[in-house]
């Protein structure tokens, strides 16, 4: 997983209830809905972005572990 900056900023109430409520009904968290929203936004901008880096030697220790 990439590293993530803590952030805080403002949210209107109405869109923080809408934020819940999908959070409920789909079980997909709020920081992800608001990273998925943010990307497609900067998408439509046309800014791109790089990918985050894998680190690749965690994942395959992680997969050995499991097949021990």
């Amino acid at each position: 997983m990439s590293p993530k900056e803590l952030t805080a900023f403002r949210v209107e109430a109405d869109i923080m209830e809408g934020l819940r409520r999908v959070k409920d009904r789909d079980g997909v968290p709020l920081s992800v809905q608001v990273d998925r929203a943010l990307r497609a936004w900067l998408e439509e901008k046309g800014v791109t972005l790089k990918k985050a880096s894998t680190n690749r030697r965690a994942s395959h220790t992680a997969t050995r572990r499991r097949k021990a």
